[in-house]
């Protein structure tokens, strides 16, 4: 009994299998241009339920306009922006991110839009990985700007303070909002 446990657990991990994407984000965002915004996605294949139905930008929602302009409530509620979700049933995470320019001396700088990780794979170090890979594909250990711009959550501002410390050379910003 033990050693058909043992197996179907070494099955399990060998089947697992994890990737990083990198796309176009679909998300827009104030402070950069709409095709400026790229994506790394987190996908584990292992993951074959969809996500749940109100999980905010994992599942696709319509958002509806129930008051006019003068604050008046509509007696029909109108659509209004529609927030498209990940492609995807494997992506648990994803990071939006783009180029922000160049210092002076000619080192790139980073701004990180958004870190989203879905709801039922919250605490298992999702945010941590993408965070990892974005930092190992795209920022030069010897220098240059990564911005976390408006972090609203503790434990983004954990992420920053790991990064400035893995990365001495690279300044690492971010604004407390929590």
């Amino acid at each position: 009994m033990m050693t058909n446990l043992l197996r179907e657990y070494v099955r399990e991990l060998i089947t697992e299998d994890v990737s990083f994407h990198e796309l176009d984000s679909p998300l827009s965002y104030p402070r950069a241009y709409r095709d400026n915004v790229k994506r790394l996605a987190y996908c584990d294949s292992s993951v074959t339920e969809p996500p749940k139905h109100h999980d905010a930008y994992f599942v696709d929602y319509q958002k509806m306009i129930r008051f006019g302009k003068r604050g008046q409530r509509l007696k029909k509620p109108r659509k209004g922006e529609f927030i498209p979700g990940v492609s995807n049933v494997c992506i648990i995470g994803f990071l939006d991110y783009h180029a922000d320019g160049k210092t002076s001396d000619g080192k790139q700088i980073w701004y990180i839009d958004y870190i989203k990780t879905r709801s039922d794979s919250r605490g298992k170090g999702v945010a941590s990985k993408l965070i990892d890979e974005f930092f190992s594909r795209h920022v030069d250990p010897d220098g240059g700007i990564v911005q976390f711009g408006r972090m609203m959550r503790e434990e983004i501002g954990h992420l920053k303070d790991k990064m400035a410390e893995k990365y001495p050379n690279v300044t690492i910003t971010g604004a407390v909002y929590y």
